[in-house]
Formats: C-alpha cells, sequence, structure tokens
C-alpha cells in the first residue's frame, strides 16, 4: 500500500465520521421539531392508552387508593361491592370527567411545546381542568353517586305491582338511615321498598319529612322537604329515602372534605409546575431552570439543521471524490458511511430509550406518589412514547440505510458492478460530477426534503369518545339521550326525572338532550292539570305553586306539565350546552325539543346562548355527514322539534327524519318495538324506555335500564324495525347501564356479557 492509499483511506474515514456525527445530530434534530417539540406526539400516547378512563377504572380501583378514598369522605366501603365503589368514585368523572380532562391536556401540551419551541415566551404554569376539587364540588358529587349507589343495590325481584302494599315501619326506616349517616351504604330494605305512604296526611308528611331527614333536617331546604313530601304523596317511598340520603351524606361528606381542605389543595397543585417540583424533591426554580435548558438546546439544534445539512453534503461529495479513481471503492465508503450513520441513530434511540424510562422510574419513586396502577399506566404511557419516536427514527433512518445497503450491494457484486460501469460509461468522464449529483439527489436531497416538509404527527383523535365511530354517519350511531333532560332534582323539582344537571348529563356520557320548551302557565292549564292528579299528589302540587316565584313573567322557560311544579331558564340551559361543546371540540349533541314556544323565539333563544356557530343544518334529502366531517366543520350541533320547524333552516322537525316507539309504559312487562311517531323507513330510531305510572321512580329505571333488559330491548328493536336504535332515551340516566348499553350497540368500549332475551 503506497503513501496515497494510506492518506486517502485515512480521509475517507475522518470525513466519514464527520458525516455520521453530522447525521445523528441532524436525525436527532428533525425528530425534536418533529416530534419531540409535537403536542401530538404527547396526547396521542395518553389518548391511545385510555389514560383518561383508566384513571378512574384503575388507579381508584386500586385497593391503597380505596383506602385513602374512605378516609376522606367518611364512606365505609366494607358493605359495598366492587361495582358499588366504582359508583361512588365514578362522581368524579363528573368533576374532571375525561373529555374535560383531555382537552385540558391538550391545550397544556400546546403551550407547553410551543414554549420548549421558543414560538412563545410563557412557560404554562397550570394544567387548566377549568373546577377546581373544592370541598363543595367534591361533597355534592360524591353523595350523589353514593345515592345512587343505594338504589342500584336495591332487590330488583320485587314485582311493581307488590310495592305499595306494606305499612311502613319507621323504626326499620330510622335504623337504615342512621346507617347512611354514619357512612355505611347499603340497599334499601325490601320492606322499604314495598312499603306505602299513600293516605298520609299533610301533617303526617311533613313529621315523617323531619324525621328521614334526621340530622340533616336544618341543612335542608324548602325544596328539598317539597321534593320529599311529593314523592311520599306519589306513594314512591325508594325516592324519598334518595333524598333523605343525599341530605344525611351531604352533611357527613361536606364535614369530612372540609377537615381535609388543605390536602384537597395539595392535590389541586400537583397539576401545576410548583405542586410537581414539590412532588419531585426540587423547587420550582430548578425545574423552570430544567425545562429554560431543553428549550436553549432544542432551539440550538434547530438552528444548525441546514448548517448540518451542508457538512454532510460537503462530507459526502469529498469521500467520492476521494475515491472517484475507484467505482468500487467510491460505492464502500458512500455505502459504509450511510450505513454506519443509520445504525448508530437506531442503536443511540434504543440505549436513549432505556435511559429515559430509567430517569422517570428513579424520579417518580422519589416522588413516592406511585401505586401499582400508576405504575402500570405509566409504564404504558413511556412505552408508547418511545414507541412513537423511535417510529419516526426508524423511518427517518430507514431511508439512508437502504440506500447504503443498496450501494454496498453494487460493490461487492460482480454483476451489479458491471452493470453499473455499464450505464456510467458515456459520462465516466464526468464521473465526480455524476457521482456527486447522484447523492445530491438521493441521499441528502431527502434530508433537505424532510426538514422543509417536517409534518406534525397526526393523532388518532376519538368523535363521540371514541375513534371508531369517527367515519360513521349520524344515522349509524346509538346515542344515550335523557327523557325530560330539564326535569333535575338539583333544580328543585317537584317529581323529577333525572338526578344531574344539564352538565353533568353531558358530562357522564349523554349526547342527546330531550327538553320541553314553554311560557309560564296559564290559570286554565293550572286547573286542568291539577284536576288530572289523585288528591295526595294535587295538595303537594298546590303548595308547589303557591311558593312559584320566577324571576321573570315574560320569556323562554324549560317545563313538564306546569312550570309551576319545576322549571329553568331555557337560556340558562343552553349555555350549559355551549359550554359544553366549547371545551369538548370532539364531541356531537342533538337536542330533540318539544316544543310549546314559537319557532322565531326558539331561534331567538338559540342565538342568545352562542349555539347558532355550532349548529348543522342538514340538507333534506342527502346523506348524512359522519362524526369526523362535522367535527372539522365545527357544526357539532343538531336541533329538531316535535311541533314547528322550519323555518329557522337548521330547525327541523324532528318526525320528518325519525321514528320511534310508543311511551306510555306502566309495567316492564308492556315494552314493544310497535311505531308511533314518524311512522317508519326513517334515518333516525328513537327508543323510549320509561316506566310512566304516576311519579317517575328511581327503583323502576334501575330495573329497566338495567344492561341485560336495555340491551335486549333495543336487540328486539332493531330486529322488528330493521333499525339500530340512535337515540336510547330513559328516565333516570344515572341509574343503570344506558352508557354501557350505548357502547355495545355502537360496538365499543369494554365488552359486556351476551343477552339473549329480553326477560
Amino acid at each position: 500500500m503506497n503513501m496515497s492509499d494510506g492518506w486517502r483511506k485515512f480521509w475517507t474515514i475522518i470525513l466519514g465520521v464527520v458525516f455520521v456525527l453530522a447525521f445523528v445530530a441532524f436525525i436527532f434534530g428533525v425528530v425534536i421539531r418533529r416530534d419531540l417539540l409535537a403536542p401530538d406526539l404527547y396526547t396521542q400516547a395518553l389518548s391511545e392508552n385510555a389514560v383518561y378512563d383508566r384513571v378512574y377504572t384503575e388507579l381508584l380501583a386500586d385497593p391503597a387508593v380505596q383506602e385513602q378514598f374512605k378516609e376522606l369522605t367518611g364512606i365505609e366501603f366494607n358493605l359495598l361491592t366492587e361495582e358499588a365503589y366504582a359508583q361512588i368514585v365514578g362522581a368524579l368523572y363528573v368533576i374532571l370527567p375525561p373529555a374535560q380532562m383531555e382537552s385540558a391536556t391538550n391545550q397544556f401540551f400546546t403551550r407547553l411545546t410551543n414554549y420548549l419551541a421558543g414560538n412563545t415566551p410563557e412557560l404554562p404554569e397550570n394544567l387548566e381542568l377549568g373546577q377546581a376539587l373544592t370541598p363543595e364540588v367534591l361533597a355534592g358529587r360524591v353523595v350523589r353517586a353514593a345515592t345512587a349507589v343505594t338504589i342500584e343495590a336495591v332487590d330488583k325481584t320485587t314485582p311493581i305491582v307488590e310495592r305499595g302494599t306494606e305499612v311502613l315501619s319507621e323504626a326499620l326506616l330510622t335504623s337504615y338511615l342512621d346507617e347512611i349517616s354514619n357512612g355505611r351504604i347499603g340497599p334499601i330494605p325490601r320492606q322499604l321498598i314495598r312499603a306505602t305512604t299513600r293516605g298520609l296526611s299533610g301533617v303526617d308528611s311533613e313529621r315523617l319529612v323531619t324525621l328521614m331527614l334526621g340530622p340533616a333536617a336544618a341543612s335542608a331546604g324548602d325544596d328539598t322537604r317539597l321534593q320529599m313530601e311529593a314523592a311520599l304523596a306519589a306513594d314512591d317511598m325508594p325516592g324519598a329515602i334518595a333524598l333523605a340520603v343525599t341530605e344525611r351524606l351531604k352533611l357527613r361528606v361536606t364535614e369530612r372534605l372540609a377537615a381535609a381542605e388543605p390536602q384537597l389543595a395539595e392535590t389541586q397543585a400537583l397539576i401545576g409546575i410548583s405542586g410537581a417540583a414539590a412532588q419531585l424533591g426540587r423547587t420550582r426554580d430548578q425545574v423552570v431552570g430544567g425545562l429554560n435548558t431543553v428549550r436553549g438546546y432544542a432551539e440550538l439544534l434547530q438552528r444548525l439543521l441546514i448548517p448540518l445539512v451542508l457538512v454532510m453534503l460537503a462530507a459526502m461529495i469529498l469521500i467520492i471524490w476521494l475515491n472517484a479513481d475507484d467505482l468500487r471503492s467510491a460505492l464502500r465508503a458512500a455505502g459504509w458511511t450511510l450505513v454506519a450513520a443509520s445504525g448508530l441513530v437506531m442503536g443511540l434511540w434504543l440505549i436513549g430509550g432505556l435511559i429515559i424510562r430509567s430517569i422517570l422510574r428513579t424520579n417518580l419513586a422519589a416522588a413516592q406518589i406511585g401505586t401499582a396502577a400508576l405504575d402500570g399506566i405509566i409504564d404504558d404511557v413511556v412505552g408508547s412514547l418511545s414507541r412513537g419516536i423511535w417510529s419516526s427514527v426508524w423511518t427517518t433512518a430507514l431511508f439512508w440505510l437502504v440506500i447504503g445497503l443498496v450501494l454496498l450491494a453494487f460493490a461487492y457484486s460482480e454483476r451489479l458492478m458491471d452493470f453499473l460501469k455499464r450505464l456510467l460509461a458515456p459520462v465516466w468522464a464526468y464521473k465526480c460530477a455524476v457521482l456527486a449529483g447522484v447523492v445530491g439527489v438521493f441521499v441528502l436531497l431527502p434530508l433537505v426534503w424532510r426538514l422543509a416538509t417536517a409534518e406534525a404527527r397526526q393523532a388518532n383523535l376519538p368523535c363521540n369518545g371514541f375513534v371508531e365511530l369517527c367515519d360513521r354517519p349520524l344515522n349509524e350511531v346509538a346515542y344515550a339521550s335523557s327523557h325530560n333532560a330539564m326535569s333535575i332534582a338539583e333544580y328543585g323539582w317537584i317529581w323529577p326525572m333525572h338526578d344531574g344537571t344539564i352538565t353533568d348529563q353531558l358530562n357522564d356520557g349523554v349526547r342527546a338532550l330531550l327538553i320541553d320548551t314553554h311560557y309560564l302557565d296559564t290559570a286554565k292549564r293550572r286547573s286542568e292539570v291539577l284536576a288530572s292528579l289523585p288528591p295526595e299528589m294535587r295538595a303537594v302540587a298546590q303548595k308547589a305553586i303557591a311558593r312559584f316565584r320566577p324571576p321573570s313573567l315574560e320569556g323562554e322557560f324549560l317545563c313538564h306539565q306546569l312550570c309551576g311544579l319545576g322549571y329553568s331558564s331555557a337560556l340558562d340551559a343552553l349555555e350549559e350546552v355551549r359550554v359544553f361543546l366549547e371545551t369538548n371540540p370532539r364531541e356531537i349533541l342533538f337536542i330533540i325539543i318539544q316544543d310549546e314556544i314559537t319557532a322565531s323565539d326558539t331561534d331567538s333563544v338559540v342565538a342568545r346562548a352562542g349555539l347558532l356557530p355550532y349548529i348543522y343544518d342538514h340538507p333534506e334529502g342527502q346523506p348524512w355527514p359522519t362524526l369526523r366531517e362535522l367535527i372539522d366543520r365545527n357544526e357539532r350541533l343538531i336541533i329538531m322539534a316535535e311541533n314547528e320547524g322550519p323555518p329557522p333552516d337548521w330547525y327541523t322537525n324532528v318526525w320528518e327524519s325519525t321514528e320511534e316507539t310508543p311511551y306510555t309504559f306502566i309495567f316492564k312487562e308492556d315494552f314493544s318495538c310497535k311505531p308511533n311517531r314518524g311512522d317508519t323507513g326513517k334515518d333516525f330510531f328513537l327508543l323510549n324506555h320509561w316506566i310512566q305510572r304516576g311519579a317517575p321512580n328511581r327503583v323502576d329505571a334501575a330495573i329497566v335500564n338495567d344492561y341485560d333488559f336495555l340491551l335486549a330491548r333495543a336487540r328486539q328493536c332493531e330486529s322488528e324495525r330493521g333499525k339500530m336504535p340512535n337515540f336510547i332515551a330513559v328516565n333516570w340516566y344515572s341509574q343503570g347501564d344506558l352508557i354501557d348499553v350505548v357502547n355495545t350497540l355502537n360496538g365499543v368500549g369494554q365488552p359486556q356479557p351476551a343477552v339473549s332475551a329480553q326477560e
């Protein structure tokens, strides 16, 4: 080997090392720019691992967390099944539902990555969840869920006709409610479900209400007392008990949570930088300093991307120029350089991924915040992040690895080498320029192209909670629906049909609200409704009407039968819908209005609520769009009327596009799938599913909303009518398994036991 060959090889190696180092720095710079500084990398990892749901289904189910929750709320879980505990902690869904948590997290990562990329000067301090975990909020929601448990746990085998047949035992009633006051939740005794309150005088009813409220009698409001009297007048002892349970538990849980307010404040702080720093054993300045260091490195790497490309270009051209006298040597030098660069990138990331996992594990262990469930969630998320970045690194480096291997294949194959020499023979006199051009076109140009077209990661975002629903037309999806959604116990309605505000219902998964719009009652209307009521119920209704003091005598209201028995401002309710749409940009809602006001007044209140920009106006005779199409256009609200409409154009008559079942069922054996309004052959199918006898009854709802029974009826109606029900409308949406049934009909979520036939 002569001296010139030695120097040629020496400088080839040196230039190869320069190329490899520049290549590694370039690839990691691109990964930082395209992936690490893209919020979708993180939000997709959280979403694809169902972290927002697993916080409730796994983390809160951890025995250690259960014990902490028990101590915090003062509720004894030893009398509850696992399902009952799950329902109680499910109250947190309402305070911080997965969709709201996901939206806040997405916004936080967008702001954080923009800061680290140097696009914004302000570091986001907190994850803006929109609602603090105050003792009042937490107590109210936990109590509501615990109250639902008392109904869910009742003996559902008691036939409806056997209820109201036993003499009420006040001793048993007091004993049961005293256990509730001590935080020990259990099912309502069968004897109390069968007990009758028929024939109670007004004085006796008031005395019984005070007895049932017990220690909460002083704090219970007049609305609650009247609601309990109304339940007793309707011979609905479980309903009255549910209200008493709510008040007694509210007293206990509020006291316990008020004492734990500093602990709740600390929990709230964990979503901020200061709280996270404290848990990691660092100061806020140390955490911010670390983030600023990352920001500095990120900005430096991005500024160096173009210079790195130029360095690689120069190094590769010089490698080819040094070896241009021998085509085989030039190909080997270029090929091994590309293989070494690509292989080093892949190897470094594999090692780096292990190091990152180790660092995360060490920091979390030092913070002492881990549980078995949390460890599992973290492992899954970190795994997804690693795979996501590895996929990006792999696809980025693989191209040049393949190019390198192809060059080596030509260099070491005589047949391929002969072919290449014949191909290049006409231009061999310009071999240096040709080889440099080939390198530029097939090796370095793709680098610049990938840099210039650094596309953001496309997250697999859900529609109405599930990716699988995104590409289905609206009329091929089932929606959890609340019948008379405005008839709410929290709003003081007499004989309500739901526990939970409009916002609660939407946060819990209801996607179709069936509401009634009215003007205030006329004297004639009051007389007609009162005359239709049994004497005991009429007395309570008259008492409620006498207390009725609306803030205005004019306007649009949500009422059922009489506004004096319960009302909401239509504007306030629709503003709740607007806020939900604003904070949940991947959700589509329906509002079906039993309209007793004019279409122009409906148009006015919808406009004042700020809903017009969200409304979808469906062209008559056209196919319904997919959920994804409406989300992309931000037209995520469909409003239909039972009587009026159109105009306006978006205010379509529901029976033009929807068929339904009957809705006047007294016993669960009466349910049928016969056609009713809307006839048949329509795009949507409304399944009316509630017991209608006297006052709405929570126990009735717990029975007919049970998973097996409700799903069996939906399947039966699907078979008879030739169409899957779209709107599954129930009373007391929080009793039973409405959401699970809807998910099963849509073929999403956790699989449920098969249902063979309707009971």
